[in-house]
This record gives C-alpha cells, structure tokens and sequence, in this order.
C-alpha cells in the first residue's frame, strides 16, 4: 500500500465564501465540518484525486446589516458593514498525490468598512501554507497558518486586534504495507495588541500509529505530550492520548472521529478531561448534504490572567440545491465555554452558553459569479455580568473566480 497522504490542514480561501467568514465570532471557524482544519491527519474524500494546479484568484464582496458589531452585552452598536476580501492561492505537485513533492500556499486579507464606526476599519488577513514530499516508505510535511484578526470575540466582549499563529511538521514512515508510524512536532500562539490581555502560546511533540484495515476504514493510536505557557501564570504541563477512527462505508457517507482524554498539570493541581472531534458527512442523493460535527477542547482565556476555559459545541447543517442554478443552505449550533483557575489568586465562575442558527441562499449566475443573501443570528448567554450578547446580521455577498 502506498504511503498514507499527510497533511497539516492548510485552509485554502474559497471565491464563493463569506467575506469575513470564520472571523466573526468565537464559534464561526469552527462549524464547517465540510472543511479539513486542525494540525493532525484528517480522511480527505477528494484523496487521490488531481486537484487543479497553478494559480487561483478571486474576490468576494458583501454588505450586512449588523445590530451589535461589538458584541457587547449593554452598549449596542448597530452598523452597515462592507467587506472586500480577494483571495489567492498557488498549487504546484498534487497534495493529495501518493508520491513526489508539492507546494500549496494561500492569502486572503480582508477589508472590513463600518459606515458610521469609521474609527473601527481594518484589514484582517489570513495565509496558509502546506510543504511536503512522500516517497514509497517515507513522507514529510510542514505547514501552518497565520492570522491577523481585529473582531469582537465572545472571550473578551469587544473588539481584539490579535495574531494567531499554528504550525507544525509531521513525519511518516510505512514499515508495512497497512501499517504507518507519525511524528510529529508543532506549536501555537496567540499575541495580542491590547496590553491588558493575556497571550498564550503552546509546543507539543506526537507520536501516532495508523492502521488501515481496509479502504474504507483507517484507525489510529495517538499520544501528544507538550507545554502551555499563558504570560503572568505558571506553565501548564499536557498529556494527551487519543484514538482516531475514519470510516467510509459507501462513497457518499464519511465519519471521522477522534476521542481520547487530556490530563494537565497546573499552579492550581491538575485536571483529566475527555477531548474529541467529530465530523460527518452524508449525501443521501445528488444535491443534498447534510454534516454534523462536534469537539471539546480547552483555551486559555485572554481576559482573565490564569484561567482556562473548556470548549463543548457541536453543530448540524444541510446543504440542497434547488434547480440548476439555485441552492439553499442551513447550518446551526452550539458552544458551551467553562472557566476555571489553574493559576494565581482569584476564583472562576463564568460560564458561557452559545447558540447560532444561519441559513442562507444562493444563486450560480456562472461559472466565475455566485451570489448568496443570508441570515446569521447568535446568542452568548453568559453567568458573568458585563459579558453575553444577541448578535443578528443580514446580508448579500458576490463572489467572482477569475
């Protein structure tokens, strides 16, 4: 069997996305379960085959009406909101291919114009860059994103000028026709401009076991051990151990699944928690999708020094073209963020509970012209007073693929 294809998830722009798209919110980039995000291996249903190659560019306009650009729980700002946001991306080798090298970079800013808070403009940018080469035994891979971003976030209730930074190397090597090793190494941070807030920044180190006991079904053994350093606390100390599981009875249905438990240790003691992520996919007939995913996992706050959060959503979308040329979209879910102290004086006792609901219609004008007019409506009911929020939008987008 040829060598498993590896990838670090670089997040390529898409023409007909939503200018803004994943930037809005602390639960926005995470509910497209359609996508391949993370730093670990992810099944890919288009594996094997050839991906256009060369140079893509396109650009995506949208303006929305937004009642709490913000997001803050007393002081409602309400907005026109217009967003510019090109996008380029350049693909040399195949990605998806089981042998030879390749290059696959992205970038994306985005301009972002309020009509009566001109003192809010900015330019958020985002670029993604995946690096590899495999051979009959042996595979290697780097990649990473880097993000500049300036939105509300639902952590600390205003508007965050920030950089975000993953990246990571992973290694692969088959000793047997079925049978793959991994390891790999990576790291992340998260700095950010306002004095006030915390920045983290983390290291870790993998080593992985796959299996593929079929075509259709790949499972794995995975152990992660790192560091989480958060400015004005205590290091914390990671162990992860996780179990992967990918299956693909038939061609138009996917689950991938990956569980396990994560134990820390802290200024405050120690902690076990179960951690996951889930994503399915089904198409019952041509034209219809319908996804799924969930995950849990655990951040550093950057507006209280010394206390993490816990992160459970999940969320449920269906995608139906209506017609030729028209199709409908419907995607939802939650988010539930847990605070606690792990170092330092001070007691947590915030708790956040999320709700989003977005449906949206569009309309393929052609080949290069999308068009889509949407709805987004989300909901932070936080314990904490000065946090929480109602968020609605409504808005049209006109994407080109040149």
């Amino acid at each position: 069997m040829a060598l498993a294809v590896l990838s670090v998830g670089v997040v390529l722009p898409t023409w007909g996305q939503e200018a803004g798209s994943g930037i809005e919110s602390r639960v926005s980039d995470r509910f497209d379960v359609r996508t391949q995000p993370g730093l670990a291996y992810r099944q890919d249903p288009n594996a094997g085959k050839v991906r256009t190659q060369g140079l893509d560019v396109g650009v995506a306009v949208s303006g929305a009406y937004d009642d709490n650009i913000y997001l803050s729980s007393s002081a409602r700002e309400k907005d026109f909101v217009v967003r510019i946001s090109p996008s380029m991306a350049y693909t040399y080798g195949d990605p998806d291919g089981r042998e030879g090298g390749y290059v696959r970079v992205a970038y994306r800013p985005v301009g972002v114009l309020y009509t009566d808070h001109s003192d809010s403009n900015r330019i958020d940018q985002d670029a993604s860059w995946d690096i590899g080469w495999g051979g009959p035994k042996v595979a290697i891979a780097y990649g990473g994103r880097v993000r500049q971003l300036g939105d509300a976030t639902a952590d600390t209730g205003r508007q965050t000028d920030r950089v975000i930074l993953d990246q990571a190397v992973r290694m692969a090597w088959t000793p047997r026709e079925k049978l793959a090793i991994e390891l790999a190494a990576g790291m992340s941070s998260n700095d950010y401009k306002d004095r006030l807030l915390v920045d983290s920044r983390s290291a870790y180190g993998e080593v992985a076991l796959r299996y593929s006991y079929s075509p259709k079904t790949r499972v794995g053994l995975a152990y992660r051990t790192g560091t989480f350093e958060v400015d004005g606390a205590g290091d914390q100390r990671i162990q992860r151990g996780t179990v992967q599981f990918e299956w693909q009875p038939r061609e138009k249905i996917s689950f991938n699944i990956e569980a396990g438990a994560e134990h820390r240790r802290y200024d405050a003691g120690s902690s076990t928690s179960p951690v996951f992520e889930a994503k399915v996919a089904w198409r019952p007939r041509m034209g219809t999708e319908i996804f799924a995913g969930g995950y849990r996992r655990t951040e550093a706050s950057a507006y209280y020094p010394g206390q993490n959060y816990d992160l459970t959503g999940a969320s449920v979308g269906l995608d139906q073209r209506l017609g030729e040329k028209w199709s409908a979209r419907l995607e939802g879910g939650i988010e539930n963020a847990d605070y606690k102290q792990v170092s330092g004086p001070g007691f947590a006792n915030r708790r956040d509970n999320i709700v989003f609901i977005r449906p949206s219609l569009r309309y393929q004008m052609n080949e290069n012209v999308q068009i889509e007019g949407y709805y987004r409506f989300e909901r932070d009911d936080s314990n904490q007073r000065g946090f929480g929020y109602d968020n609605h939008s409504v808005g049209v987008q006109v994407g080109y693929k040149f």
